[in-house]
């Protein structure tokens, strides 16, 4: 089984999200992978296959520039402060951007293949990047490789998020991993029975428990879960009602409210109790609240941008 992750990890770095996917018979080269509100509300970011990086009005929704990155657009982080834009690329792709300034720091010694998945850490000063060969890297905010963390596995890395105020992260692979910034192993647990490929993970803003969204296996009859889970390995919530896989989930600002993208978008407390549901012809990859907590946004397989409030109802589509 453990190298059915290995094959499906080589399938994501090729643009074959899944099954349902296949059966669509699109244009893999619309994804919209990511979907970012800035901290300050000025900005939401969205990027893809396509390597552009596509800068709207947080207040507007006007689009106010696009960034050609060199390669494929994996996920985006901004900085908890500052208007700079943390890029995760396939190849050598990987860059901080700061939006305003227009200026480019490139992360380079990284591997060939390009790195998964990428996020600030809670006061700005420390970036960490998750690659498919399995390392983690940490970085400070003038782009200079801090530290290399030694492969606990032989998986690729998929998603990374730091704790909200402590310099401790969880990154996913064939399973769950809490480190600290010097690179030590904090925790280390199983995250359910079948061997899934993870996409996602966020802590809640309280830093009391983290939330998982899985691919499931849809081959094997494993439906894709979503998981609220404590630090040390309890397992406090699980809901399978996805018809396909989790791409991404955002907490809102204030931490009562979560969003999921999978076949749809839906809303949850943070208790894991269904709130909405807003639909969607396509599969959703990239989502964020705005910092305000009115509005949501989504990016899809098919390339589309959408606005949503905070109830879940569609307020406008850009693209």
């Amino acid at each position: 089984m453990t190298s059915r992750i290995s094959l499906m990890i080589m399938v994501m770095m090729t643009y074959c999200a899944s099954s349902k996917l296949f059966a669509q018979e699109k244009d893999l080269s619309k994804i919209l992978w990511s979907a970012n509100w800035s901290t300050d509300n000025s900005y939401f970011a969205v990027g893809g296959v396509d390597r552009n990086i596509r800068i709207f009005s947080g207040h507007t929704f006007e689009l106010l520039k696009i960034i050609q990155n060199k390669s494929a657009v994996q996920r985006m982080s901004w900085h908890p402060y500052r208007n700079i834009l943390a890029v995760a690329a396939t190849e050598d792709g990987s860059r901080l951007i700061d939006v305003e300034n227009d200026t480019v720091i490139h992360l380079k010694g990284l591997n060939t293949n390009g790195t998964r998945a990428i996020d600030w850490n809670f006061n700005g000063e420390l970036i960490a990047l998750a690659d498919y060969e399995g390392f983690i890297t940490l970085w400070n905010q003038k782009g200079d490789l801090l530290l290399t963390i030694t492969k606990e596995n032989t998986k690729g890395n998929v998603a990374i998020d730091w704790h909200p105020f402590k310099n401790e992260f969880v990154v996913l692979s064939d399973s769950v991993r809490m480190y600290d910034s010097d690179g030590k192993l904090l925790h280390k647990f199983g995250q359910r029975k079948e061997h899934v490929l993870m996409l996602c993970v966020q802590w809640h803003k309280s830093g009391d428990f983290f939330v998982i969204g899985d691919y499931g296996d849809y081959e094997y009859g494993y439906k894709a879960l979503l998981q609220f889970w404590k630090a040390d390995g309890t397992l406090l919530k699980v809901s399978d009602i996805s018809k396909a896989e989790y791409r991404n989930i955002a907490w809102n600002k204030k931490g009562n409210r979560l969003v999921t993208a999978s076949d749809a978008l839906r809303i949850w407390n943070k208790k894991g109790k269904l709130l909405a549901t807003g639909f969607s012809k396509h599969n959703l990859w990239g989502i964020d609240w705005s910092p305000n907590g009115k509005y949501i946004v989504t990016s899809d397989f098919e390339g589309h941008i959408r606005i949503w409030d905070k109830k879940a109802r569609l307020v406008r589509q850009l693209e």
